[in-house]
């Protein structure tokens, strides 16, 4: 059998053993630097996807100092002793007064008079409407608790106050004996957009405030439109109806006063006419559609809001005479006291009765055009014959004067002296924008339609016919 010898391991020499020492000493601080480098890289890493990922966050600034309270409404009021409050409501009614209002909420005749002298300073209460809500203020001294209020005689008339416009507000305090201060206070608005988009069944009228728009607004839209569109032939029933309008509320959230249209559109026999609001340099501001051409023609298409077509330009049987003759203009039906507006700028050239037209106006525009008004039961205040008028501005109101057999609007359009059928007209815009207004629409069109994305949902987006029921979306 064979036999093995088990040899033992050569020792190192002592400079060899050194070397081996030396070099697992310099791995070990290799290893260090390197777990200290990748610590280090994490560390930067992750500052770095703080400092650009992360919002920014408000450095918090410490003050031993109170913060600072909410300022007096008037300075010189700040140094009334501080007093309890109540108030009460109410409303003025037709033939009211303001004093009236004061009197029948049980407030002495001397310190009512007092109070509305110092309104007086400021505004005129004459100016007043029926249904202006005024509160009316009591005040007693804090140490008076609440169960003690009944039986303490120390309670008095504190003032009032109102808000005459959207945007002021009239304060009236008492600041003594009989003694009462009046300040307006401006009301900060915020504006909110809202969109309406919806198919026409009716009317526009009814489909824009079925759309959430106000009366007043309505009537503007429709003005908008009547250059363009002919309301008593053009429309028909699945015509689109798409409006960008603003209105403002207070800082209570309350509806404060309806705001502006920004937009609107209307698709008619399948032509849409669009139009998109758009600041002038000297702070008006007009309507123009996509090409930058003014909505605004020359001459408005019916000068009348809210009125029916009664009878067409042409021959005709007189239905008082009897015998059939040209009938020069278009008859307009609407109730009795319907505005009148001036179908574009101009002068007026006659007023007064007109033979079988009753009361009249004829006004001479550019380019030959003149516009005649028949059957009037009044005139607006201040005027006359040479007075200019602008276009949409009030002069006078529907009746049944001269040859007439109910209230209605006798409207002419004259050409050279020439009647012609205003519902032909074909008139220019009135004005075009530059190349920098051009620029300007552009950037509106982009801000107008990224807004009414916002607030459009999936089903009240602005789409081709044919669409579905109208819904309104709210910002």
């Amino acid at each position: 059998m064979d036999r093995r010898e088990t040899q033992a391991p050569e020792e190192l020499q002592p400079q060899e053993e050194a070397a081996l020492l030396a070099q697992q000493a310099h791995r070990r601080r290799a290893r260090f630097r390197f777990t200290l480098a990748v610590f280090a890289g994490l560390a930067t890493i992750g500052w770095l996807a703080g400092q650009l990922l992360l919002p920014d966050m408000p450095t918090p600034v410490l003050s031993a100092k109170p913060a600072p309270s909410e300022p007096a409404l008037a300075a010189r009021w700040a140094s009334l002793m501080p007093m309890q409050r109540t108030h009460e409501s109410d409303s003025l009614v037709a033939g009211d007064s303001l004093a009236a209002l004061l009197a029948r909420a049980g407030i002495d005749d001397v310190e009512a008079d007092a109070a509305l002298d110092a309104l007086r300073a400021v505004f005129d209460p004459r100016k007043l409407k029926v249904g202006q809500k005024v509160r009316i203020f009591s005040e007693w001294p804090n140490n008076i608790p609440a169960d003690k209020r009944a039986e303490d005689n120390t309670k008095r008339f504190a003032g009032f106050d109102f808000i005459p416009e959207p945007r002021q507000r009239l304060v009236v305090r008492r600041t003594g004996h009989l003694d009462f201060d009046a300040v307006k206070q401006e009301r900060p608005l915020s504006e909110r957009f809202f969109f309406t988009d919806t198919l026409i069944s009716s009317s526009v009228y009814e489909a824009a405030r079925g759309g959430g728009m106000s009366p007043n607004l309505v009537v503007e839209l429709i003005r908008l439109f009547s250059f363009s569109i002919d309301f008593q032939r053009d429309m028909r029933d699945g015509d689109q109806l798409e409006v960008l309008f603003t209105r403002r509320f207070d800082e209570n959230n309350q509806l404060a006063e309806e705001g502006d249209i920004v937009f609107a559109a209307l698709t008619n026999r399948g032509k849409r006419y669009a139009y998109w609001r758009l600041a002038n340099d000297d702070g008006t501001h007009g309507y123009f559609d996509d090409e930058g051409r003014s909505v605004q023609r020359l001459l408005m298409k019916t000068p009348v809001d809210g009125a029916r077509l009664s009878s067409r330009f042409g021959m005709r049987r007189h239905p008082i005479l009897g015998y059939t003759r040209l009938h020069r203009g278009l008859d307009f039906a609407a109730p009795r006291g319907t505005p009148i507006y001036a179908a574009g700028d101009g002068q007026i050239v006659a007023l007064g009765r007109n033979g079988d037209f009753g009361k009249y106006i004829r006004i001479r525009h550019r380019n030959g055009y003149e516009t005649a008004y028949a059957h009037m039961n009044g005139y607006a205040r201040r005027l006359k014959k040479g007075v200019r008028v602008k276009q949409g501005q009030v002069i006078g109101y529907v009746g049944s004067t001269g040859l007439a057999t109910g209230p209605h609007l006798h409207y002419e359009v004259l050409r050279h002296k020439k009647p012609v059928n205003p519902r032909d007209l074909e008139v220019p815009a009135q004005t075009s924008l530059t190349d920098a207004g051009l620029d300007k629409l552009r950037m509106a069109q982009t801000a107008i339609g990224t807004r009414i994305n916002a607030l459009a949902t999936d089903d009240n987006r602005l789409h081709s016919l044919p669409r579905r029921s109208a819904t309104a979306a709210r910002q």
